[in-house]
């Protein structure tokens, strides 16, 4: 199965079965915040482009300057199947089978397709693979053979012009990424050999890998994408650090692994992985700078340029639904949680139709430029959808044992436990606003069949009640019950939303907040800039009296002593403004001295999605709170980013 389809795929072609898979089209339905959410991207934004705009590049082949518009419509075509296999709305079908015809009526003969005149142009091989994804998406969603016959097209010509004896695809593309953009092409190579079986695809798939370990053109060493990752080489010095273009290709070889088995590869993808969340990914669950990899976990605390792009969002989240899928790891589907509150959906504009480029962690949004005019679109306005609209697919998926429930928010997945035996799970809830699930089983009959549950590794205190039986559960796993289930049971789940400080890797002084998987902000619109500093009241101040001078005090217990987990407590309030998901009373100590004139306060913290929601100077916000916060100086800010915002209905 792929990531956009539930059609099932040769068996003979996989030799690794994945630990869990999506299930059918049309299988959720998410309702709720993050419900709303979904609908509008896809509404205002997805099937609402033209996408005609995107085919002409293909047709016209004008090598317009902006030449890397041919990525526009793969990204913007793996959206819509992934609306349609979400919601299978007609519209949305005839929306998908024009745009596919529409594209391959540009194809050449020989099969070619590309919006260049000329093979081998900077982004060329980068908008092939873009264009095949896409073809074998909507084959995954259709079953419509033309699809797959196109993408086949594409790619016999591609081996004509890059395979053995030919010109190398590590000498295409730009220099300066070491061919990070054309290496990526992996990904619908494979994709294509498992849905079609014909060797000569994977045979060239397994040439481009060991391209990557010869030297090249563009550099002496070779890019090293599988020895450096084996060898626990930081992101940031593989080959080029340019983010999304070498996450890319890690995707594609995943896909290898599954139809070769080849242990280096697994060994590569995993270490690579666990590098990126321990040297990379920021507190909200993305990374980059300027899009490129930049030690970004010790980093984030500084005023970076130009981080945390959308593109890297995206394909940070598809990339550990990948392994997700692979392992069935629930680190996995942790990681995507957190950046789908944090860094994916503070990168949408409210309405859906718009993204940002870049998301900062203090100051203000800031709306993507127009990039390429003739495609009114950018690259990240076309990614993102990408990431959110792959949510349903991991929300609750499949394994041998039965259904897995990877994601809690309000709404239903029917899923099929054979022998004539439908079962819907319904979520009430408005998690992760409350840390309170209750799961209603609705099945035709009694069946026996393990229900696996999410325990995020920040639930330290966890607890599950089933048809008001209680049971506690170890956070970072999946709690299994296996028993026989029948109509009408119900299972209660209460996470631990404490608020929890987090310190900066790189300062010890640099302090967050974090409920459950959102994180907190000050926006300026809830605390604005005064005359006065203030700290974090946690766990690590001890309040002592001084009986002389009848007053009480707060000391900084030595750091040795510091919980390995602090906690803060959090008063949910509602606020008059509009726009804010969720807002707290976070307690604050005023200590203007050693030891006068000490008192708490509280300041209203808001979720990060909401904050600077407004995309310009009227709404600057931060994460990392330094210890002491003088909040005179709380805002970095900008010019005004609004005077950049264009008309883009």
């Amino acid at each position: 199965l792929s990531i956009y389809s539930s059609f099932s795929q040769p068996e003979n072609n996989f030799i690794i079965k994945n630990k869990q898979e999506p299930l059918p089209p049309a299988s959720s339905s998410v309702s709720g915040y993050l419900g709303e959410k979904i609908d509008q991207c896809i509404t205002n934004g997805v099937m609402n482009k033209d996408y005609e705009l995107y085919v002409a590049p293909f047709r016209n082949r004008d090598d317009d300057p902006n030449q890397w518009q041919g990525e526009f419509w793969g990204k913007w075509f793996t959206s819509a199947t992934l609306a349609y296999y979400y919601k299978q709305d007609e519209v949305y079908r005839e929306i998908i089978d024009n745009a596919v015809t529409g594209l391959i009526k540009t194809q050449n003969r020989n099969g070619r397709l590309s919006s260049y005149t000329n093979d081998f142009g900077d982004w060329d091989i980068w908008g092939r693979k873009y264009a095949m994804l896409g073809l074998v998406s909507y084959y995954d969603e259709t079953g419509d053979q033309k699809a797959l016959d196109a993408a086949a097209g594409a790619l016999d010509d591609l081996i004509s012009v890059t395979g053995p004896g030919k010109r190398k695809i590590t000498e295409t593309g730009l220099t300066l990424l070491e061919s990070l953009s054309s290496s990526s092409v992996l990904e619908p190579v494979v994709l294509i050999y498992q849905r079609t079986g014909n060797r000569k695809y994977l045979e060239f798939a397994e040439y481009i890998v060991s391209l990557w370990s010869e030297p090249n053109l563009y550099t002496d060493e070779g890019m090293r994408l599988v020895e450096d990752a084996i060898a626990g080489v930081d992101p940031v010095n593989i080959s080029a650090p340019k983010a999304y273009e070498q996450m890319s290709c890690y995707e594609g070889l995943v896909e290898l692994y599954r139809v070769t088995a080849n242990q280096k590869y697994l060994d590569a993808i995993l270490t690579y992985a666990n590098n990126l969340r321990k040297k990379e990914i920021m507190i909200v669950g993305s990374g980059s700078s300027g899009e490129l990899w930049c030690d970004g976990t010790v980093r984030q605390t500084e005023l970076l340029e130009k981080p945390m792009e959308t593109c890297v969002t995206t394909t940070w989240i598809k990339f550990c639904y990948q392994l997700l899928r692979l392992t069935g790891d629930p680190v996995w589907a942790d990681e995507m949680e957190v950046t789908l509150y944090n860094a994916l959906l503070g990168a949408m504009m409210d309405e859906g139709n718009w993204w940002a480029y870049f998301s900062p962690l203090a100051g203000a949004r800031t709306p993507s430029h127009m990039q390429v005019p003739s495609c009114q679109s950018s690259c990240c306005v076309a990614n993102g959808p990408r990431g959110l609209l792959t949510a349903p697919a991991w929300s609750v998926m499949r394994s041998d044992n039965g259904p897995v429930v990877n994601l809690y928010a309000q709404g239903k997945w029917n899923y099929d436990l054979g022998d004539k035996n439908e079962l819907v799970i319904i979520q009430n809830t408005d998690y992760p606003k409350t840390g309170d699930i209750e799961i209603i089983l609705e099945q035709d009959k009694p069946a026996r069949y393990n229900l696996s549950l999410r325990i995020p590794e920040w639930s330290e205190k966890t607890t599950i009640t089933i048809n008001g039986d209680e049971i506690s559960a170890q956070p970072g796993n999946y709690f299994q019950i296996e028993r026989e289930w029948k109509e009408g049971d119900k299972i209660s789940l209460s996470l631990d939303m404490r608020g929890r400080i987090i310190t900066a890797p790189s300062n010890r002084n640099q302090m967050a907040v974090m409920r459950g998987p959102v994180v907190l902000a000050l926006d300026d619109r809830l605390v604005q800039p005064q005359d006065k500093k203030v700290w974090l009241l946690h766990e690590g101040f001890e309040w002592k009296r001084d009986p002389q001078w009848q007053m009480d005090y707060a000391l900084l217990k030595p750091l040795s002593s510091f919980p390995d987990q602090m906690y803060v407590d959090l008063k949910p309030v509602e606020t008059t403004q509009d726009g804010f998901w969720m807002t707290f009373e976070v307690p604050f100590l005023i200590r203007p001295s050693h030891f006068v004139n000490h008192e708490k306060t509280t300041l209203v913290m808001c979720d990060y999605a909401s904050a600077g929601n407004l995309f310009s100077n009227e709404s600057l916000f931060r994460i990392w709170l330094p210890q002491p916060l003088y909040l005179d100086y709380a805002y970095p800010g900008s010019k005004d980013a609004s005077s950049i915002f264009l008309d883009r209905q």
